[in-house]
Order: structure tokens, then C-alpha cells, then sequence
């Protein structure tokens, strides 16, 4: 078996990181390049040793040390490429988020042979203060290709990049799934018993971080609304949440919950553990997530959850905020709702959960969809096909 050629995926999550779009990108790539024969070197920010987990992939992976990371990333960036590149000056190296890639400006000029791509998902460019664009703008002209995860990420990057001549190797590339991950051979346990939810609910999934910027607050009041038509309806709050983190965001929403009366009708989950994921999602009538752009410029670059929810068979509602336009095609795999509206929310929930033909289209269409376009299988064809383009020109 013939090995083609070296990719480097250089990141700062990967798992068992829980969560986040950067560690299910990361690990999605390297496990399918991988599988496409090429060889694969996974370097990852991480305190610990458990990235030992994968051991027996078909990729390596590197534990890359260093405290302060926020602090010194350039530093440790800029020695770690440049091990990478020393023993390997024809290596083609991701980048999953700019930050990393920094130190290649520089690199780039020792060798010359190298290559770079960068991951675009949303946060990290939509949060760019002044005093970075002209550094992002570099860091963008010396890469060979720059992938968005979506067109608002895209966009974003095209803005702080107003003077460069080429913008070619700036694509669209979405997010993806790994369809072998979600097997309904892998569910194991009834989700609702293990957190005393009655079995006849109608349950409404959030599955994310709890953070500011993905609505929950919105999904609560429209509870309250809609709880009249719906007695049985029940709202899963999933995902890990760090005490004192954003403000005591969840507890402003236990807060919120009590004020509406809703104690009975919302669940707060914690982590869930991938076993229990797809049991999840199957289990859900309806897989909701209406994230809204902050001031500071916090933002959804895609939602691979959106995907996996569709691919295990629920319906999904999603705002018409940053990425998530890319992840769900309205009235074919989810229904769009306008961004911090309530009424929208309500009515687009009402829809789903009244009309069982348009549940069920929606279902047969978010899987074909996702099967068809966003495989981890799929993107990595496109990243090779696209990195392969630009070489030539």
C-alpha cells in the first residue's frame, strides 16, 4: 500500500477534549485521511496524557506541552512547526485555527517546499480586534488554502483581507459526520429513564455548551408559550457547562425556569457520553439550537450538531444567525427561525410537532442530505481537490 504524501494537523483540541467544533474537525480529518492512505500526524495542545487513547489509529498523535498557551501561543507555535518542518520540510500542515499558523509567515521563507491550511469556524474571526487584522491578513496570504467552515465565517475573512490581490485559495468547506460513529448498534440505555424524564414527553434537545450565545434562554420562554397546546412538552438542556462561567449563565437560566414555572418541564444534562449520544438525539422529537451574535462578536460558525441530530433521525430548528444557514436547508432538513425571536421559535416548534408529514420529510431529508454532502469522507475529498487546484496555479 502506497502512501502518498504527509499531513500535519496542528490544534489546540482534540479528543477526549470534550465537545467543540475544532476537536470533532481535527479528529474527523485525521481518521479519514488516514483511511485514504495518507499519513497522518496529529500535534495537540493538551496538560495531560490522555491523547494515549489513540494509539492503536491509524494516525500518530503528539501531546504538545507548554503552560500559558493563551499567553506564549506564538512561541510554542513557532517551535513546533519548526521541529515539524525540519524533519519534514515538504509536509503539508493544518492549522485549525489561525493563532497556530502565525510563526508560518516567517517559516514559510526556510521552506519554501512546506504547505499550510487553515481552519476558519467562526469565533476566532468574528472577534478579531483592530490591533490582529493586519497580522490575520499575513498569516491568510501565506497559506496555500483557507477553509471556512461556512459562508458567514468565509465572509468574515474575506473582510479583514480587503488587500490581497488572490483570494482563490479562500473556500467554503463545511463541517461534517462521521455516520459510523452514530450506528444504532452503539445506543445503549433509555435517556429519558436515566434522568426521570416521563416517557410519554415531548422532548425539545439542546445539545451544546451552555453558553450565552446559543439561546437557550430563547428555547425557555418558548416553552412557557407553547406549554398550553403541548402539557407534555420537555426541554433538554445537554452539554458541558463550567460553574462561573459566561456571566452564571445557567444560573440565570435555573433563574428564568423558576420565574416561568417551568421546574417540571426542563432538564439540565451534563456531559453526555457518546453512548448515550445517539440515544439522545433519536429520542428527540425535535433537535433545536437558535444561537444569536453577541456584541462581542460571539458567534455560531456552523453547528455539527445540526448534522448528527438529522442523521439520527430528528427534525431540527436553527436561527438564521452566522453559520447555521449552512448546516440546516430550510423546509428540507430543518426549519430556520428568525434570529432572538421568540414568535418565530414558537411557531416553527408548533409546526413540527402538528404536522407528521412534514416531520417525517424532514426526516427522510436531513439524512439523505447528510449522506450525500457532509461525511467526514466527503469534506476530506474536497479539501484534497481543492489544495490539489491551487497548486497549480
Amino acid at each position: 500500500m502506497t502512501i502518498k504524501k504527509t499531513f500535519i494537523i496542528l490544534t489546540t483540541h482534540f479528543p477526549p477534549s470534550k465537545g467543540g467544533g475544532i476537536q470533532e474537525w481535527s479528529y474527523g480529518i485525521a481518521k479519514e485521511l488516514s483511511l485514504k492512505n495518507y499519513l497522518v500526524k496529529v500535534y495537540s495542545r493538551r496538560k495531560d496524557n490522555k491523547l494515549s487513547i489513540h494509539q492503536n489509529e491509524k494516525f500518530s498523535v503528539t501531546r504538545m506541552k507548554g503552560r500559558n498557551w493563551h499567553q506564549f501561543h506564538f512561541i510554542y507555535s513557532l517551535y513546533y512547526l519548526f521541529k515539524i518542518l525540519i524533519y519534514d520540510s515538504n509536509s503539508t500542515i493544518i492549522a485549525t485555527t489561525w493563532l497556530l499558523s502565525k510563526p508560518y509567515v516567517f517559516l514559510k521563507k526556510i521552506f519554501p517546499k512546506s504547505k499550510m491550511i487553515i481552519v476558519c469556524h467562526g469565533l476566532e474571526v468574528t472577534s478579531l480586534k483592530k490591533n490582529k487584522m493586519k497580522i490575520f491578513e499575513n498569516v491568510i496570504k501565506a497559506s496555500n488554502l483557507v477553509i471556512c467552515v461556512s459562508n458567514f465565517t468565509k465572509n468574515a475573512v474575506l473582510k479583514y483581507c480587503k488587500n490581497l490581490t488572490n483570494k482563490n485559495h479562500i473556500q467554503f468547506i463545511p463541517n461534517g459526520i462521521d455516520p459510523k460513529k452514530f450506528s444504532f448498534k452503539k445506543a445503549n440505555g433509555n435517556i429519558l429513564k436515566d434522568y426521570n424524564i416521563d416517557s410519554n414527553s415531548l422532548i425539545i434537545t439542546t445539545l451544546s455548551r451552555v453558553i450565552r450565545r446559543k439561546g437557550h434562554d430563547l428555547v425557555i420562554k418558548s416553552i412557557k408559550k407553547l406549554i398550553k397546546i403541548y402539557p407534555k412538552i420537555h426541554y433538554v438542556i445537554a452539554g458541558h457547562y463550567k460553574p462561573g462561567n459566561e456571566d452564571n449563565y445557567k444560573e440565570e437560566l435555573i433563574k428564568l425556569i423558576n420565574n416561568l414555572g417551568l421546574n417540571k418541564n426542563v432538564t439540565f444534562i451534563n456531559y453526555v457520553p457518546e453512548d448515550k449520544i445517539i440515544n439522545l438525539y433519536s429520542r428527540s422529537n425535535i433537535f433545536i439550537m437558535v444561537s444569536k451574535l453577541l456584541p462581542s462578536g460571539d458567534s455560531e460558525g456552523f453547528g455539527i450538531t445540526f448534522l448528527e441530530a438529522n442523521f439520527c433521525g430528528s427534525p431540527v430548528i436553527g436561527s438564521r444567525s452566522g453559520g447555521i444557514v449552512d448546516a440546516i436547508e430550510h423546509e428540507v432538513s430543518g426549519l430556520l427561525v428568525e434570529e432572538n425571536n421568540v414568535d418565530s421559535i414558537c411557531h416553527a416548534i408548533d409546526r413540527i410537532l402538528k404536522d407528521k408529514s412534514l416531520r417525517e420529510k424532514l426526516i427522510i431529508n436531513g439524512k439523505k442530505r447528510v449522506l450525500e454532502n457532509f461525511t467526514w469522507s466527503k469534506i476530506t475529498d474536497k479539501i484534497i481537490e481543492k489544495l490539489n487546484y491551487n497548486e497549480k496555479f
